[in-house]
């Protein structure tokens, strides 16, 4: 699968990669298949109602605002936040696709400050791996492509939305960072949050921050959501529930 990847992306061109290895993807979940590789986007249909009102943070080329477009429904509502040009413009053909005209994309970064920052996408093994597209800090230059973005601070960004039932959160380790800054959206709202949570201190940060929100962490499980202690949580792996 590796070097197919590789080929599709050699011989098409990075935009052309992206669409067809994303409309492939939400094909085959769709029909049913990932469902032991890629349970939290099966699970999505087991908790998003139809007029809900949700958030997909790091939406990527669309694989979950996909299908929460689907589930929510025409009377629901999803508010996509995706900071790279070309991501987004991939993002709203799949999104289209759900001819549910209920997503909107909001083309930002999210952080502590308004300003512009840079985002980098890393080549794994010969083939951009835009799954870790992140916020460069530090000065690394070990990306394939860089994307120069704008940052909003998510408490702004969100305060006229009335309603937020389900949030979902994939930053690739600048989730604490979010969360920081979206403590009052959180405590108006009190949204079911789906978060993946690489990196043992942007963890720490992240459950510290919730906790003190009333938030409560789960996992996964056979499929239910199953409640965890605080001390168990570094044997788990990195997507988690807080309800």
């Amino acid at each position: 699968m590796r070097r197919i990847k590789f080929l599709i992306y050699k011989i098409f061109g990075l935009k052309n990669y992206l669409r067809i290895v994303s409309r492939t993807y939400i094909r085959l979940i769709s029909l049913g298949y990932g469902k032991s590789q890629y349970p939290e986007i099966h699970y999505l249909k087991s908790i998003i109602q139809p007029g809900f009102s949700c958030i997909d943070i790091g939406a990527n080329l669309g694989y979950f605002s996909y299908f929460l477009s689907k589930y929510v429904g025409k009377n629901g509502k999803v508010y996509a936040v995706e900071p790279v040009p070309l991501f987004g413009e991939i993002w709203k053909g799949n999104v289209a696709r759900t001819n549910m005209n209920n997503a909107e994309l909001l083309p930002y970064a999210l952080g502590g400050e308004e300003t512009t920052v840079q985002m980098g996408m890393p080549l794994v093994e010969g083939t951009v791996h835009h799954g870790m597209t992140k916020v460069i800090e530090n000065n690394d230059s070990s990306y394939e492509q860089t994307f120069e973005v704008t940052m909003k601070i998510p408490d702004e960004l969100f305060k006229n939305i009335e309603r937020i039932d389900f949030l979902k959160i994939d930053v690739e380790g600048y989730e604490h960072n979010v969360f920081a800054n979206m403590r009052q959206t959180l405590a108006k709202h009190h949204p079911m949050i789906q978060a993946e949570l690489g990196g043992k201190e942007n963890r720490k940060e992240c459950f510290a921050i919730l906790t003190e929100l009333g938030y409560k962490p789960n996992i996964l499980k056979n499929g239910t959501l199953q409640e965890i202690s605080l001390s168990e949580i570094d044997a788990h792996g990195q997507d988690f529930y807080f309800v």
